[in-house]
Formats: structure tokens, sequence, C-alpha cells
């Protein structure tokens, strides 16, 4: 069972909003320890991966890592992926608790490509020492690479794809659907509609042929 998730936070204006919004949910699952680092961040993600290491390894248990993604949301979608470790790190934590005896390292994937997302995963002290001591490097992204190439037993939950709802407020929210299922419900209901749109219009054309007052 996890009970610590690190946090990395960048101390920008966007940062510490979107870490207040994260431990509005992250704190009903976990004891949070947030790293806060002073913009504008060249340090990167070293300090909390760094941190998170060091407390899984002298602990001896698993931890949940993740940052305030994206704070200066160049992308976009930085809601979209913090909404969805919402959805995978709280709402889905029992799939993630049953498989730490088993895996050393979890994390959800998604899209066409099955991408990772190295930003937010579960990592045992097994996956933590499977690698070095973690350094500062110039290279942002090599801490999104950092288990690759470790002997390590690996869990991935597939995601279905994603649809993005933005209500402006800060609990905005992911709706996870798989299309393949509901693709049938929706093409019939496509059909139907425009039946209706086509019967609704002749009704007018009749109406209006037998001077009748239209009744739709």
């Amino acid at each position: 069972m996890v009970k610590t998730c690190v946090l990395g936070v960048l101390l920008s204006e966007e940062g510490k909003r979107i870490e207040q919004y994260m431990l509005s949910w992250l704190t009903k699952e976990y004891e949070v320890i947030s790293i806060r680092q002073p913009m504008p961040g060249i340090l990167f993600e070293f300090p909390a991966l760094r941190f998170a290491q060091l407390y899984s390894v002298e602990n001896q248990e698993p931890v949940l890592y993740l940052h305030t993604k994206g704070s200066a949301n160049p992308n976009k979608n930085q809601c979209q992926v913090v909404n969805m470790w919402r959805h995978e790190f709280v709402a889905k934590k029992k799939v993630y608790d049953k498989r730490t005896n088993q895996y050393d390292l979890l994390m959800p994937y998604s899209g066409p490509q099955n991408v990772t997302w190295f930003n937010g995963f579960i990592a045992t002290p097994k996956a933590f020492t499977s690698i070095p001591p973690l350094e500062i490097v110039q290279d942002r992204f090599f801490y999104e690479g950092i288990f690759k190439g470790a002997s390590i037993n690996l869990f991935c939950r597939r995601l279905s794809n994603i649809y993005y709802f933005d209500d402006t407020r800060d609990t905005r929210i992911l709706l996870f659907r798989d299309l393949r299922c509901f693709s049938g419900y929706f093409t019939s209901l496509s059909e139907f509609l425009h039946i209706i749109y086509k019967l609704k219009y002749r009704v007018i054309d009749f109406c209006h042929r037998y001077h009748l007052p239209p009744f739709i």
C-alpha cells in the first residue's frame, strides 16, 4: 500500500495554485511531502525526484511521485494531465495498491503511441535502487527516462480515450471513455436524429403545401 506522495512544486504563481488544487485531493489518500523549488526552476525535477529516491530507500516503502505539471502550461494540457493523475492515483488507488507487492514501477499510459507518464508514477525501493543516485544534469528530459533500461517489473494501466471538460474553475475534470464501446451507440443515435431532422422538414413542407398551421 502506498502511503506517501512526494510532490514537486515550482514556486510560480501558477505552480502554487496547482499545488493547492492537487493537495485538496492527494491529502485524502496520502501523506504529502511538497518539495518546493524557487523560480525559474533550473533544477527541473531533480530536487523532488532525489528526495523521493532517498525517502523510499531509507523507509523501505513505495512512493508516489508527482509534480505541478507544466506550471507554465506551454502545451495547454496541464489540467488534463493533473486530473488524469487524480483519476488514477486517488480514484483508482486500490488498483495500484494491490500490485505494489508484485511490481516495482507502476504508472498509467495512454494514447495511440502508448505514452507512459513518467512524470507521475509509483516506485518501490527496488526500483529506486536499480538506478544510480540521481544527479543534477542540464538535460531536462533526462529525468523523464530515469528507469529506462533498469531491471525491474513494470506495471502500466491502459487508459481509455480522454475527453476534457473545462468549467473554468479549479475543479475541472476528466472523463474517461472507450470510444469503441460507444461508437455503435453514437452511430445509431446520429442516424436517428438525422431521420427526425428530415421528417421535421417534410412535415413543415406538407403544412405549407396545404395551408395548415405547422405543429413542429
